[in-house]
């Protein structure tokens, strides 16, 4: 073993001695060359003014919400009889899709490359669209039931892990949660459900199902 060594550093000497004084060295930058992009995290919820449109029948509006903030949409249609349809030129592109009197949130601008800078509705009656930040949000606090009927976001509060959901409907319901490390649809099915799902808080739920009476209660 010991010769074998000897052998090893010997060779590498003799390599050394016999490599041109040129060609060998530290590699430098280019100082020519284009900065490599850095990528930063994204902007911290901030307060933000709400905004409100009201119109009659099918209309289209421009919003002037920031690009880089979550928002809370809220349609009101008291009066409506036939469909209830809204679109954005956003990454949530459908919103709304109900028969009839509604009232509703969503969300906006979850998809960071994808903002909203315009909201078309489709309606037979006199409206009412809002867009709020979360602090119009109800909170589903740990061990108290929140009850609701429709479209709905909520706030969850750090300290849950699960969510207990209940949903009365003829119709397709669905659960969605998102938060800084998670977006996932957890529940989509038709008719009445009871179901324990896990969701960690702090996050936010959203209900899909604007015929369904629901339940919520966090653990």
């Amino acid at each position: 073993m010991k010769f074998r060594l000897v052998c090893v550093v010997g060779l590498t000497s003799v390599l050394a001695a016999c490599a041109p004084a040129t060609g060998y060295g530290t590699i430098v930058a280019d100082s020519t060359a284009a900065p490599v992009p850095t990528t930063t995290a994204p902007p911290p919820p901030r307060e933000v003014p709400a905004e409100t449109h009201t119109g009659k029948g099918d209309g289209e509006f421009a919003v002037t919400w920031p690009a880089d903030q979550l928002g809370f949409f809220t349609f009101d249609c008291p009066k409506c009889r036939d469909n209830v349809m809204i679109d954005t030129d956003g990454g949530e592109f459908g919103l709304v899709n109900a028969i009839g009197a509604y009232k509703g949130t969503s969300w906006l601008n979850t998809y960071p490359d994808e903002p909203t800078t315009k909201i078309t509705v489709r309606a037979d009656a006199a409206w009412t669209a809002t867009i709020a930040d979360r602090r119009s949000l109800p909170v589903a606090s740990p061990g108290k039931e929140v009850s609701g009927k429709g479209d709905a976001v909520l706030q969850v509060p750090e300290g849950v892990t699960t969510l207990a959901f209940t949903a009365k409907t003829r119709g397709n319901v669905g659960l969605w949660v998102m938060s800084p490390t998670v977006r996932d649809l957890l529940v989509n099915e038709i008719g009445n459900l009871s179901r324990t799902v896990r969701v960690v808080g702090p996050a936010l739920v959203r209900v899909e199902g604007y015929e369904t009476s629901w339940t919520i209660t966090p653990s």
